[in-house]
């Protein structure tokens, strides 16, 4: 299974073309995109974080009045410094030289674009092929508590370097002084290490040393996640560029504190995706993933659909053009209804008992992708019947759909029929 960061504009005049893309993507090529999850703003650490996951990435460059979005054109950039496989389609009204030519790239026209299928394909075919067949995992990630690397530390003051001290370290980081470190000797290997496995890195820019200059210079082209902030009034912002990915600026007249700088900072770089109330739904999910996974490496359009809904149930609503919104209240309501109508006749630890007869039988039947994610709710639904979580129960039963009824009546486990019934509105 590849996961793709795919970079693409968020316009809704881009919709068709957006849809287009998502479905070579996932539907033709069989790669899971990866949702950059929903927030009011962006850092790069954020978007650094979400391609370290990701085994290469797909970008859409749409035209505009002033050229390539700025946005699109960063997040290229940043797959550049990480050395990540990338294919990029472009608008064929955008000039030649907006990309290096050595860019797996191919043009696209805004009107004809879906006459062009088979050189897309082609592309996409090859970037599977650079991924490799499965991607490799990470060499040897680090095995010790995550990491926090500082540079600029003298451009503060006393009080600000314990209140930085003392976030970085409530939050659950290592505190890493790379200024510190040795980066004469080539044999000094600490340097490399961390280069290889600091989660984040806190750069204070206003610093002037070398060595924050150095440091600066080896986490960005090393790719580390990197959350920069300024303390002067007077920073020159470049206009060339969006804000977003400029320092942010903190203690500064009219603005923000250091200290609510560093904790939205922060939460943009950790991107609490499974915004979730217990951590049985995360195990939730996770089961599902590798019951998906299980399958050869196969993969269906309305998998990432199905892990959504699944899991998040109402929790969270995340719009795209491929798989539409999800999650809804409407859908919250009826499932509550129609547990209330069932509650009276349901013993859920006997049901939990029959959904896991139902999750064994399933797994050993399970052949497609879909029956696959149909045996990881189930398995989810048990968990639920567990927690005596009736609601949630139904929720999962219905992402099994009626391949579970069907082997749940061929098995004789009634009361999960009479459950899967109910789910299904049967």
């Amino acid at each position: 299974m590849h996961i793709i960061y795919w970079a693409h504009s968020y316009r809704k005049e881009d919709a068709a073309l957006n849809k287009h893309f998502g479905i070579l993507i996932e539907q033709s090529e069989r790669m899971i995109v990866n949702f950059d999850p929903p927030s009011p703003s962006v850092n790069e650490s954020k978007l650094a974080q979400n391609l370290r996951s990701c085994d290469g990435m797909v970008a859409v460059l749409t035209w505009r009045d002033r050229g390539a979005s700025p946005y699109l054109m960063y997040e290229v950039g940043l797959s550049l410094r990480a050395r990540k496989p990338l294919a990029v389609f472009i608008d064929d009204r955008l000039p030649s030289s907006i990309l290096p030519r050595r860019i797996l790239q191919r043009r696209f026209s805004h009107r004809t674009y879906f006459r062009q299928f088979r050189e897309h394909t082609d592309a996409l075919r090859l970037l599977r092929s650079c991924m490799g067949e499965p991607p490799p995992s990470r060499y040897q990630p680090s095995s010790t508590q995550r990491t926090c690397g500082l540079v600029g530390w003298k451009a503060l003051d006393r009080d600000s370097q314990n209140l930085v001290r003392k976030f970085v370290t409530v939050r659950g980081y290592e505190v890493v002084q790379l200024e510190r470190l040795d980066r004469v000797s080539g044999l000094a290997f600490e340097r490399y290490e961390h280069l290889a496995t600091l989660d984040v890195a806190l750069e204070f820019v206003d610093s002037r040393s070398s060595l924050s200059a150095y440091w600066a210079g080896a986490l960005s082209a090393a790719a580390v996640p990197r959350i920069a902030i300024t303390l002067d009034p007077q920073y020159p912002f470049s206009d060339e560029m969006p804000r977003d990915f400029q320092p942010r600026p903190a203690n500064v007249p009219g603005g923000r504190s250091l200290e609510d700088v560093l904790q939205s900072e922060f939460d943009l770089y950790e991107q609490n995706f499974l915004v979730v109330e217990d951590a049985e739904s995360i195990e939730r999910y996770t089961k599902m993933q590798v019951q998906a996974v299980t399958f050869a490496g196969r993969y269906e359009a309305d998998t990432r659909k199905q892990y959504m809904e699944v899991v998040m149930g109402n929790k969270v609503n995340v719009s795209s053009s491929v798989v539409g919104v999800i999650g809804d209240q409407a859908q919250n309501v009826t499932v509550t209804q129609a547990w209330n109508n069932l509650e009276r006749r349901i013993d859920l630890v006997q049901l939990a008992d029959e959904l896991r007869r139902l999750h064994e039988a399933l797994e050993r039947e399970a052949t497609q992708p879909s029956q696959k994610l149909a045996v990881g709710a189930v398995a989810a639904a048990e968990q639920s019947a567990i927690d005596k979580d009736g609601p949630k129960v139904l929720e999962y039963l219905k992402a099994g759909g009626k391949w579970a009824l069907n082997v749940a009546e061929k098995i004789g486990v009634d009361l999960a029929k009479e459950a899967i019934k109910a789910a299904l509105g049967l």
